[in-house]
C-alpha cells in the first residue's frame, strides 16, 4: 500500500474517533458542578422549563459552577468560579450580568436563579 494512502487512512481514522468522542456530552440539567477541568454538557430543546427552543452544547471553564432556570418566556443563570470571590447572575428580562453580593465571599456557590433578577434573593 502506498505510504500516502496509509497516512490518509490513519488521519481519517483519528479524525473519525475524535469527532465521535465530541459527539456526546452529558446533559446539563440546569445545574453544573465545578470541576478542575473544562466541561461540555448538552442543553436540550425544552430545557429551562421550555425556554430553550434548540439544543446546543454548553462549554464551561475549569472551576466554574452554574445553575439555570426559566419559563417559556424568560431564562436566568447564576455562576461562580471556585477560585473567585463572587457569584454572578443575570436574566433575559434585565439583559445584564452582575455580582450577586455587595462584598466578597469566601466560597462562591451559585444559587437557584431568580427569573426576574438573575441573582437569587438574599437570605
Amino acid at each position: 500500500m502506498d505510504k500516502k494512502v496509509q497516512a490518509a487512512l490513519i488521519a481519517g481514522g483519528v479524525l473519525a474517533i475524535s469527532m465521535a468522542s465530541n459527539a456526546y456530552a452529558a446533559p446539563c440539567g440546569g445545574d453544573v458542578a465545578a470541576t478542575g477541568t473544562p466541561q461540555t454538557c448538552d442543553v436540550s430543546s425544552g430545557d429551562a422549563n421550555g425556554y430553550v427552543s434548540e439544543a446546543f452544547k454548553l462549554n464551561i471553564s475549569a472551576n466554574v459552577a452554574l445553575k439555570y432556570d426559566g419559563s417559556p418566556t424568560v431564562v436566568a443563570v447564576t455562576s461562580a468560579n471556585t477560585k473567585g470571590m463572587h457569584t454572578f447572575g443575570g436574566s433575559s428580562q434585565g439583559g445584564a450580568v452582575a455580582a450577586c453580593e455587595p462584598t466578597s465571599v469566601g466560597n462562591p456557590v451559585p444559587g437557584t436563579p431568580n427569573l426576574t433578577l438573575g441573582c437569587p434573593p438574599a437570605p
